[in-house]
């Protein structure tokens, strides 16, 4: 059982402890960290994605909420990996649909200040990758999609990224065991993005942001053996049949 898990696990006991109720509000975020011995980013990862299975309400400024009952006699019904493979690919559906119209739109309505925060957000990027740090590669990526969904000026897109995110991305796990040049199309991508919002070019953006999640969904494939959906099957042989059509003809 990973550390994700046994938080998750936890946690589920503790609300049974304090026989809480339908309404209740959690422990503070700092209590929540002392018990469950994790990350505040942690902790917020999995507030996020019980909030997303409805189990959950976040309010902030005032705490999280309980939304649903748990019964001693039930298993923890905040184990979120009943069927991880089937999450991981279900997650990486949702981005792939979801995330490059967010693209788009932000590169309608984003301002100066939010493209400068895009560009310092490559930069820690860059630092992440040449340190080494999985945490931190992720970490960084997630918060540049969370600031392009800023830039939309709406904030049911900024929680509706931080919703599809809010459980680890499966590939960052084996970031630093992937070949140097495919670590570097991701990093590229995020640049090439930037581009895109920089020139209000909304098409380029969501086609850069919609390949980037294709290229995350046939990498846990080939390596993983991670089962996409049929949609992002069938999305990843259309891409390869453009890539094959763009190939300079050769004799």
């Amino acid at each position: 059982m990973g550390k994700k898990d046994k938080a998750l696990e936890r946690l589920g006991q503790i609300i049974q402890d304090m026989e809480l109720k339908t309404g209740d509000r959690l422990p503070p975020e700092r209590r929540l960290v002392e018990l469950l011995t994790v990350s505040r980013n942690t902790l917020r990862s999995i507030l996020h994605s019980l909030e997303a299975r409805g189990l959950v309400s976040i309010r902030p400024g005032s705490g999280c909420y309980l939304r649903i009952g748990i019964s001693a006699s039930h298993d923890n019904p905040l184990d979120l990996n009943l069927n991880p493979e089937k999450a991981m690919a279900d997650q990486l559906e949702a981005a792939y649909m979801v995330i490059p119209m967010i693209a788009e739109h932000a590169a309608e309505l984003i301002g100066e200040r939010h493209l400068e925060a895009l560009k310092q957000c490559s930069v820690n990027i860059s630092r992440s990758i040449f340190q080494k740090s999985t945490e931190r590669v992720w970490n960084e990526c997630l918060t540049f999609f969370r600031l392009m969904a800023v830039g939309t000026g709406n904030d049911f897109l900024v929680r509706t990224v931080e919703q599809i995110c809010s459980a680890d991305m499966p590939v960052y796990d084996f970031f630093f065991s992937m070949r140097r040049n495919e670590r570097e199309a991701i990093f590229a991508d995020h640049i090439k993005l930037l581009h895109a919002l920089s020139a209000r070019d909304g098409e380029w953006a969501r086609s850069i942001t919609a390949n980037y999640f294709l290229r995350m969904c046939n990498m846990l494939e080939e390596r993983e053996q991670i089962p996409m959906t049929d949609l992002i099957f069938r999305s990843l042989r259309e891409k390869a049949e453009q890539d094959e059509r763009n190939r300079p003809w050769q004799a």
